[in-house]
């Protein structure tokens, strides 16, 4: 799989249909006009500065925005960051790629890779990991040089994901934040994770839209591969815990008896 092949990426044409109606706003469109850029500072502790730029008009592409759920994960992975130190991880749908950043750049992860499907998307993602002084490897340097952070396209499903794991082997941790945004997604995205994660592995997972893919809908087919999420490992950041919402949930692979 050519990591820049856009040419069969679109969501609701691989997991759904391919009627536009469906879709509450265009998920694959991105500007060209610098104005419609920002660039947003995250303060990291250890005087750790992360920039992203991110598109200002969240009703272009889901891609091009940072949006709540992986600013709560980052929160998580701050508080718990041995989760990530010495580990291989791998963000799903990463959009701007906030979370693959502070893995990397403030806990200490001996490798991140930073994915998403849609080509646009990738530009602006390679762009913000290069802003941020950061060298990126391909498959071949990612073990045999100082560069620790890739960013390969993928395309979830399982096809795809043992195609992937040939190339970038299976992962300790993998992060997916606000990806979900037609229901037929679900399935797939649990494909590529079954198929991505190593078994003693951890995925954790924000979804703070569940009114488009409920989190019912989500734990059932998680739960059609293997994996489970406690309710004693539920996460909620302080401003959301009060309402219980925008939960980290920590799936891990049911233990066999």
């Amino acid at each position: 799989m050519n990591q820049d092949d856009d040419s069969n990426w679109r969501e609701y044409n691989i997991h759904g249909t391919d009627d536009d109606a469906d879709q509450p706003f265009d998920i694959f469109a991105s500007s060209t006009d610098d104005d419609a850029y920002e660039t947003i500072q995250y303060d990291i502790d250890n005087n750790i500065t992360i920039n992203i730029r991110s598109e200002k008009d969240y009703d272009k592409s889901t891609g091009m925005s940072v949006w709540t759920g992986s600013e709560v994960m980052c929160t998580y992975l701050r508080r718990h960051s041995d989760v990530i130190q010495n580990k291989k991880v791998l963000e799903l749908g990463a959009g701007c790629g906030l979370c693959g950043l502070v893995c990397r750049m403030a806990l200490e992860a001996e490798s991140v890779l930073i994915t998403d499907g849609d080509h646009q998307v990738m530009k602006n993602l390679r762009y913000n990991v290069e802003l941020n002084g950061l060298q990126l490897a391909d498959a071949a340097t990612l073990k045999s040089s100082n560069a620790t952070t890739s960013c390969p396209q993928l395309i979830w499903g399982k096809n795809h994901a043992i195609k992937f794991a040939e190339q970038y082997g299976k992962q300790d941790v993998i992060v997916a934040t606000d990806c979900l945004y037609i229901s037929q997604s679900v399935y797939p995205l649990f494909e590529t994770a079954n198929e991505l994660l190593e078994k003693t592995g951890l995925f954790l997972f924000v979804n703070s839209y569940p009114w488009v893919c409920p989190t019912e809908m989500v734990l059932d087919i998680a739960t059609e591969f293997g994996f489970v999420s406690s309710d004693d490992e539920l996460w909620y950041h302080d401003d959301d815990r009060e309402k219980r919402k925008n939960p980290v949930h920590v799936f891990r692979r049911r233990k066999e008896v």
